[in-house]
């Protein structure tokens, strides 16, 4: 486009998809340059630069690994909200919740909850899991909880780690809850300790090794896989279903389909899948 500060080739976009696939493994479309010029344009002012070609020959030079975590930051898409796809917290609820505390209270099974959102952004969606089991185990104060909730961005980590966010953000958050668990100070809420003391904010890069090795009962990682092509989607699967307890779920975005095609996993509402390892040995 003429009024662009600083030129932006087609050799610089198919570069910066280079970078980010490797450093992520996110794969940027065609229709994604105006966002890639947009977002990067901030950092090549930020660092008081001249040029693409210069902003990613620094990327690239020995000393750009200190600019890796803002050029990650920059090109990852953070839209989230509280209770966004409010069914699947419905089923956490109604479906995995309910049956745990009635399985503990038959002796049949510890009072042990480990959640996983992989993906988390800005903490939105683990601190909806975490009101979400708050308001539904009974005598929260016996039962062992923890939420781990990863991200690639490092800006948004710091937003969960805070829980404080804009009050406009709060719209999603049932009034019970909001009264319960949420401080309202008129610009800004802030969630209470109780909630903040329940979740792990951890960074995780998907393309490196897991440092995971608890299974879980419980893992949300949606409309996250999206961005990844079909080989890379079909990885994360594999891996989540492998770190998931017998019978555990697994929460997807509505558009990530690919999940359907594995045998060990069973549709169990709208994105929602429960692993069936009968399903699997009979594959």
């Amino acid at each position: 486009m003429e009024d662009r500060q600083f030129k932006f080739r087609e050799s610089d976009f198919k570069l910066v998809r280079k970078l980010v696939y490797g450093r992520t493994g996110i794969d940027l479309n065609e229709n994604k340059q105006e966002m890639v010029y947009s977002r990067l344009s901030r950092r090549i002012r930020a660092l008081g630069m001249r040029s693409f070609t210069q902003y990613l020959a620094f990327l690239e030079s020995a000393n750009g690994d200190q600019e890796a975590g803002d050029f990650v930051n920059s090109m990852t898409t953070n839209l989230t909200r509280f209770f966004r796809e409010s069914h699947h917290f419905d089923y956490l609820r109604n479906d995995v919740l309910k049956h745990r505390v009635e399985q503990a209270r038959q002796k049949q099974r510890d009072k042990k909850i480990r959640i996983w959102s992989a993906g988390c952004s800005s903490g939105m969606e683990p601190y909806t899991i975490a009101m979400t089991v708050a308001a539904t185990l009974p005598a929260r104060e016996n039962w062992d909880v923890q939420i781990l909730a990863t991200d690639i961005d490092t800006n948004m980590l710091d937003t969960g780690k805070s829980g404080k966010y804009r009050s406009r953000d709060c719209e999603g958050i049932p009034a019970p809850l909001m009264k319960r668990f949420v401080i309202n100070d008129g610009d800004h809420i802030q969630m209470v300790d109780s909630l903040k003391q329940m979740i792990r904010f951890k960074y995780l890069n998907f393309m490196d090794e897991w440092p995971v090795k608890s299974k879980f009962d419980v893992i949300f990682c949606r409309n996250v896989m999206i961005y990844f092509d079909k080989k890379t989607q079909e990885r994360l699967v594999g891996k989540f279903v492998e770190l998931l307890q017998p019978h555990g779920v697994l929460f997807v975005g509505h558009a990530e389909a690919i999940v359907a095609n594995f045998s060990n996993l069973r549709n169990v509402g709208r994105s929602s899948f429960k692993v069936d390892r009968r399903l699997q040995e009979c594959g």
